[in-house]
């Protein structure tokens, strides 16, 4: 995985050389490798060759500075601040210098980073704002660890003979919600940094600090047709910003489309601002609505179009690659897809993916009441089936957000959803405008009653680009315009999208979704003898008793889901303790 592992020593001497440092896996081995090892410290980055100028790994007499990702506001932030050296090592430096930590805030992008200070031999970790790129860490009174990759961390701990435990809580996370829900992993000690945190590390002691969080953010008073001007305003310029990213660097525009609204808008929004020249590629069953819906679109704008059909599902065949790019903190069925499109994708001339990442949750789709509710114990849950187990573990999350879109922000959308970008990362990288934190932040204020039922999605579509909704939304099969109205009623596609999913709801497998597991697994015998080989093999990895025996009855009684969770629980074991 594109990103860092670090070794600080505290109470040891260097060790020069270390192997988990000349470990690769076979798509590393590509990738731009940048070391520096001196007697205090060992850092080293993996990175694939885009975006070089963003991604800092430079040091002058007084710092060592180092940024994965990208950021979109440097050149905002160089004319605010009026700053004369515009290099990105300058500017982070400057920024460091008037601000501190706190600077962290002032930017913009897909990123997380370090910041040495030599004078005061302390180190700044931070990640960005939504937490889209990880950073994991472990401390103990010798060594500060901290890597972008689980597995890092994992080796670093075998070949220092430190003791590796699985931690259960995160086991049977993966075996009901599907991913972690809270700063967890698989390793007891080893946590991950939050979302919009930064972790201050001096004298031998560490700190973590929450430098934003949506809990903040205080309900606007705005009138419903300022919000719609204030969104699709703030909707403008992330797209700008990420767009922008692509010409910088003179890489032509790449992206995701679907039949859903957030990728449409993303990509018609970026063409109507004129950013034409686009590939969109799209991933789905063939001759779903995905593909239709998405095809046209591209067609109508003259986009060139790629499409790549998951039928059967054998892209999921290889159950510990697809593992080893997520390191198994998500469910690995649900960013396959991406990693096989990927594969059959030349990025030479291309750069930022776009995606329209969670841009239902952000206007609407995580509320099930048009008011403030409290997160209950099944949200955000994949399986039910073994959820007595986890009940203390969701319920000692939950008492930390006072809402229930707080609590599904927090964790379905940062923990989970962005499980895509941790594979379309090792190609390029992977940028949603719905999670410019600006746009973001502004949306999380509207009242929910306006958010409910996607509301003012609907709305904003319908008042600022109507001609987005020229198109059917593949959730009910006619325009979104009259999608929540009386309308649809009157509409034949409305119906022929119904009839499907009455269909799917009375067999109980769904054949009519972007991949419908329980179809395909029912009809792909060697696929799902494929499952059914991998788990005999490696059920005896799991050593706790009641967790092994657990795995064995959730994985004989439950559907393909939920024998996915299973197999994604096993890969990881086997990843992180073998």
């Amino acid at each position: 995985m594109s990103g860092f592992t670090a070794v600080i020593y505290k109470n040891k001497k260097a060790i020069p050389s270390l192997k988990a440092f000349s470990t690769r896996r076979d798509y590393e081995k590509k990738m731009i490798c940048r070391t520096e090892e001196t007697d205090k410290f060992s850092v080293q980055q993996l990175t694939n060759e885009k975006f070089l100028n963003d991604k800092v790994f430079e040091q002058d007499e007084a710092y060592f500075i180092g940024i994965e990702g990208v950021i979109f506001n440097l050149n905002e932030i160089i004319l605010k601040e009026n700053l004369i050296n515009k290099n990105t090592f300058s500017v982070l430096k400057q920024l460091y210098t008037n601000y501190g930590a706190n600077f962290v805030e002032l930017l913009r992008g897909d990123f997380s980073g370090f910041i040495y200070d030599k004078k005061a031999d302390s180190w700044l970790l931070f990640t960005n704002q939504t937490g889209s790129k990880r950073i994991f860490i472990f401390e103990n009174s010798d060594y500060l660890f901290f890597a972008s990759d689980l597995k890092q961390i994992a080796s670093l701990m075998s070949e220092l003979d430190i003791p590796r435990k699985l931690n259960i809580d995160a086991a049977y996370s993966i075996l009901t919600s599907g991913f972690m829900l809270n700063e967890i992993s698989y390793i007891e000690g080893v946590t991950k940094l939050l979302p919009g945190c930064y972790l201050e590390h001096k004298n031998g002691k560490s700190n973590i600090t929450n430098y934003f969080h949506l809990q903040n953010i205080k309900q606007t008073t705005d009138t419903k047709e300022q919000i719609i001007e204030k969104v699709d305003a703030l909707f403008r310029q992330a797209i700008k910003r990420e767009f922008e990213k692509d010409k910088e660097y003179n890489y032509r525009h790449i992206a995701t489309l679907s039949g859903g609204l957030d990728s449409r808008m993303t990509v018609l929004m970026a063409h109507k601002m004129g950013y034409t020249d686009q590939l969109n590629f799209t991933f789905s069953q063939a001759n779903y609505l995905d593909e239709q819906i998405a095809k046209q679109i591209a067609i109508d704008h003259r986009h060139e179009f790629m499409f790549q059909a998951l039928d059967g599902g054998n892209y999921l065949r290889n159950v510990d690659e697809i593992v080893s790019y997520n390191d198994g903190m998500i469910l690995f069925s649900g960013g396959a897809h991406v990693l096989k499109s990927c594969k059959n994708l030349n990025f030479d001339d291309y750069g930022l993916v776009h995606t329209g990442l969670i841009g239902d949750a952000v206007l609407g789709s995580f509320l099930t009441k048009p008011y403030t509710t409290k997160p209950v114990l099944a949200a955000s849950v994949y399986s039910s089936k073994l959820i007595r187990k986890t009940e203390k573990y969701i319920a000692s999350v939950q008492q930390n957000y006072e809402s229930e879109e707080l609590y599904k922000f927090y964790g379905r959308a940062f923990m989970g959803a962005m499980n895509g970008n941790y594979y379309l990362d090792v190609f390029s990288q992977s940028v949603s405008p719905f999670l410019d934190i600006d746009f973001l932040s502004y949306c999380y204020s509207i009242p929910e009653n306006l958010k409910y039922k996607q509301e003012i999605y609907i709305d904003w579509i319908a008042q600022k680009n109507k001609e987005f909704a020229n198109y059917p939304w593949e959730k009910t099969g006619v325009s979104p315009l009259i999608s929540l109205n009386n309308k649809k009623y009157f509409a034949l596609g409305y119906y022929k999208r119904m009839s499907l999913k009455f269909f799917d709801k009375l067999s109980g497998k769904m054949k009519s979704g972007m991949n419908p597991l329980d179809y395909w697994l029912e009809e792909n015998k060697v696929l799902a003898q494929t499952f059914v080989d991998y788990f005999e093999k490696n059920l005896e990895l799991v050593e706790d008793e009641e967790l092994r025996n657990d795995c064995k009855w959730l994985f004989e009684k439950g559907n393909w889901g939920e024998r996915i969770q299973v197999l994604t629980l096993l890969s990881a074991i086997k990843l992180h303790f073998s």
